[in-house]
């Protein structure tokens, strides 16, 4: 290892120690008080340091709340890749990915309403990083249906495109705002109802 690698490195696990605490006293002030209540001097008190530091990581609460946002939505695709993972038919798969993810927002976002409001603000005029969110769970449903082509259960041409099919016939049940919107419907239901549909005219080998 070169002396200038040596050097650098306690400073970049340094600064991800310190990334992580900010984050997390963000994060804590936001369920707490909400985002406009919340300012980086807040955050900077409790970690403990000068609200210049803060900047170092962060540019604005904007920031703050995209990268918050941006960990709970990859604990969510590791949801999804835990059902991809099921030894189970492909067509029961593809029904709990879309339940189980329904049920991860429910229960993360729903249990907490100013949670629900940073991804909400996150989440407003499509940030890049959901864009790749979306991205990344469109490749776990084309690595289902593959799979279930390659057991011979259906015979789909185009995975790429039955995936796009359902995330935007499902979206009502896993983009959060929309769950919340409808939480008094039976959603849980609608989303079996809906998968049923879509995955009842797939064809057969």
């Amino acid at each position: 290892m070169t002396l200038q690698a040596t050097l650098s490195a306690p400073e970049s696990a340094y600064a991800r120690k310190t990334r992580a605490r900010i984050l997390a006293a963000a994060e804590k002030r936001f369920k707490h008080y909400g985002f406009a209540k919340t300012t980086i001097v807040d955050v900077a008190g409790d970690c403990a340091m000068s609200h210049a530091n803060v900047y170092r990581f962060f540019a604005n609460k904007t920031e703050l709340v995209n990268a918050i946002a941006e960990g709970w939505l990859a604990k969510s695709e590791r949801v999804c890749r835990d059902v991809a993972l099921r030894a189970v038919p492909a067509r029961e798969r593809l029904v709990d990915f879309v339940v189980e993810l329904h049920r991860w927002k429910r229960r993360e976002h729903l249990r907490d309403t100013l949670k629900q409001e940073l991804l909400s603000l996150a989440s407003h005029e499509g940030r890049t990083f959901v864009g790749v969110h979306l991205g990344v769970l469109a490749d776990i449903l084309v690595e289902i249906i593959e799979d279930g082509n390659r057991r011979r259960e259906f015979s789909v041409r185009d995975p790429r495109l039955l995936a796009r099919i359902i995330q935007d016939a499902t979206v009502k049940y896993c983009d959060p705002r929309l769950v919340a919107q409808y939480h008094d419907q039976p959603l849980e239901e609608q989303a079996r109802d809906v998968m049923r549909v879509l995955l009842g005219g797939l064809p057969a080998l």
